[in-house]
């Protein structure tokens, strides 16, 4: 009975949660202090896709790592506690930058303290309770949806009285609050693990993604971030400067359009659960493709919101699935795993936001037309894979 505390069921499942929230809370408010940026600073839309690329790309370094810890330490409370000093001190100093480069190497920083919760959080889930994967995935994405709900939503209403350097600055106190919780109860996070960890089981892994259904789901994975990546980077300006909505509108419209997402992710879980990921995945890509196709021809703003609300929330709602096949496909170190497809996402998918900048140049809406187009190919990839590869691993039959 001793060993009680370090059980599965004993892991406080909504504490991960609202660390997950507070960890991506500056993050969810950058998307709406966007177009302050821009302003402040003269950037062109392909500049501010860039600036999100760049910063992407850069979180990613920390996941890999943060991964092969969940798989190869027990004790992770430090860890975990550790991971907030990192977005507090990080988002703070970003605040201060005085311009582009800095700014946007700041911002890469202290992403990679929100970039390390991932795998460490979700790889932690998913080892203690496998048969539900996708479920408490989806559970523990609405920590992170909440953030990039209510963060673009109450940053809104302080851009109305603060510039966005202050902003930013206050988007770092649920870290700091949250963060104090994890290290009281660091000594409750501990998960028993298999072994040490060993550059072996890099190499294994990397010969097991670099097989031909590896391939299919690195593929299927990148490209759907890219279209994700591509509408995200885009939305606010496209809401301020095309639409003609203030700030404050804008941060409503964007924590709408997330809103969805959340919704939409348990439900996309369970069924994938059931029904089989890939069937899931590609018929919600497909289903909103046409939206983003639309976007360019729209003459009415509330219409042009609705599809985008729409649009993201369905490109939203199966992140969860696409995780889950992707620790199906693994077998096991899932939080070296969820690492890897973490890094695919965010560091594959910054491509979509550079590209979705670059159509936003011509016009931001072809940043939604351009999302869609990737959207269907993921969804293709995906369907295709399921003819030649009908089962992977601990996958639910399609």
């Amino acid at each position: 009975m001793a060993t009680t505390d370090t059980q599965p069921k004993r892991l406080p499942i909504l504490t991960f949660c609202a660390g997950h929230m507070a960890v991506d809370w500056p993050h969810g408010a950058f998307w709406v202090l966007q177009p302050p940026i821009a302003l402040a600073m003269g950037l062109s839309p392909s500049q501010m896709g860039l600036m999100v690329a760049l910063t992407a790309v850069g979180a990613t370094l920390s996941l890999l790592p943060a991964g092969m810890l969940s798989d190869h330490t027990r004790r992770r409370g430090p860890v975990f506690a550790g991971t907030f000093v990192w977005v507090v001190v990080g988002y703070g100093l970003a605040s201060l930058a005085p311009d582009f480069w800095t700014l946007t190497l700041m911002l890469a920083i202290a992403g990679m303290g929100t970039s390390a919760w991932h795998p460490l959080a979700t790889g932690t889930l998913t080892q203690t309770m496998a048969g539900q994967r996708a479920r408490v995935l989806g559970i523990h994405a609405m920590g992170g949806t909440l953030a990039e709900v209510f963060a673009p939503l109450l940053t809104g209403v302080l851009l109305l009285y603060l510039d966005w350097r202050e902003g930013l600055a206050l988007a770092v106190i649920p870290a700091a609050v949250v963060g104090i919780i994890f290290f009281q109860a660091r000594d409750r996070l501990t998960v028993e693990t298999a072994s040490a960890a060993r550059l072996g089981d890099l190499k294994e892994m990397m010969q097991q993604w670099t097989s031909k259904t590896g391939l299919a789901l690195v593929s299927m994975i990148s490209i759907y971030n890219m279209a994700v990546m591509s509408v995200l980077a885009m939305a606010t300006l496209y809401i301020v400067n095309d639409l003609g909505f203030s700030v404050f509108w804008g941060g409503v419209a964007f924590s709408a359009m997330i809103l969805a997402g959340a919704v939409f992710q348990p439900i996309m879980g369970h069924l994938s659960d059931t029904m089989g990921r890939r069937k899931i995945f590609a018929i919600s890509l497909f289903a909103a493709a046409p939206l983003g196709f639309a976007m360019p021809f729209i003459g009415s703003p509330w219409v042009a919101i609705g599809f985008l609300i729409v649009m993201i929330g369905a490109f939203y709602g199966v992140r969860s699935v696409v995780l889950a096949s992707a620790v199906d496909f693994a077998g096991k170190r899932e939080g070296t795993t969820l690492g890897l497809a973490f890094t695919l996402m965010d560091g594959v998918g910054a491509l979509g936001a550079f590209l979705g900048g670059w159509a936003g140049d011509f016009d931001l809406a072809y940043a939604f037309a351009l999302a869609s187009g990737f959207a269907m190919i993921s969804g293709t990839i995906a369907l295709g894979s399921t003819l030649a590869f009908p089962k992977i691993q601990a996958e639910p039959a399609e």
